[in-house]
């Protein structure tokens, strides 16, 4: 079979930090996706698996319709969904992570038996939203940097001329740049520092350009690091929205 579009998966980077001060960045998290959908009301959630020895625990994080960050922990039951009670009703979702490797397919959705938000493949562990608690400055504007990997899952074929692109952008305010190479760990000092000019692809500049994968084809079972710049203004106000990159590519 050629390679598919959902051969391409999203993963975050090792390195996630929700702060401005721990290092940002390094090798690819193939155990935490970076997609999911948002829920399109206030709601609360629920959680549950396909496979009945799912029964460890999911910690899922969110905000509140009042703007506060809510977490709660429960054990999964199996094919039983259990309601995030504690948690509450909210109006996005932030994370949700695994204590340990999904046995089969975990779900988190509106409760009661609602809409999926994110799914949680078997032998992974989680899902999250890209710059959890980025906040603009007051006096002066502020960039933040996350990065994540674009993979080709399929077996065996590469995915041929492939390029990263920018599909959608909504707030005008995110702009990529491709790692120097593929299958890389380069780091950042924290998320709020730019990654180094020997780590990125010349020309080293963030935009909203599509750029061309290293090596030209993106081999099976390989990942482009694609560093994400959020730039924010001065005393810039509340943010909900969304992001889409793609990697566009031929196959045989």
């Amino acid at each position: 079979m050629p390679v598919a579009d959902t051969d391409i998966v999203a993963y975050a980077a090792i390195n996630k930090p929700t702060d401005d001060t721990s290092t940002n960045g390094g090798a690819i998290d193939a155990d935490e996706r970076v997609v999911f959908t948002d829920l399109a009301a206030n709601d609360d959630v629920e959680v549950v698996s396909d496979n009945a020895a799912d029964t460890m625990n999911i910690t899922v994080t969110a905000r509140n319709a009042a703007g506060e960050t809510v977490s709660e922990t429960v054990a999964l039951n199996g094919t039983t969904a259990v309601i995030l009670s504690t948690m509450g009703v909210v109006q996005r979702i932030q994370r949700a992570l695994l204590a340990s490797d999904a046995a089969g397919i975990v779900t988190v959705r509106r409760s009661v038996a609602g809409l999926t938000i994110g799914t949680i493949p078997a032998g992974e562990r989680g899902f999250r939203r890209l710059f959890i608690d980025a906040v603009s400055d007051p006096d002066a504007g502020k960039n933040y940097y996350e990065k994540i990997f674009l993979m080709n899952t399929h077996a065996t074929l590469s995915a041929l001329s492939a390029t990263v692109t920018q599909s959608a952008d909504p707030t005008g305010l995110v702009t990529h740049l491709l790692a120097a190479a593929v299958d890389d760990s380069a780091t950042s000092t924290n998320r709020i520092t730019a990654p180094g000019a020997g780590d990125t692809l010349d020309p080293d500049t963030f935009d909203d350009n599509s750029k061309a994968v290293p090596g030209t084809d993106l081999a099976a079972g390989s990942a482009i690091g694609v560093w994400l710049r959020l730039a924010l203004g001065t005393a810039e106000a509340p943010i909900d929205s969304t992001y889409t990159i793609a990697l566009n590519f031929s196959t045989t």
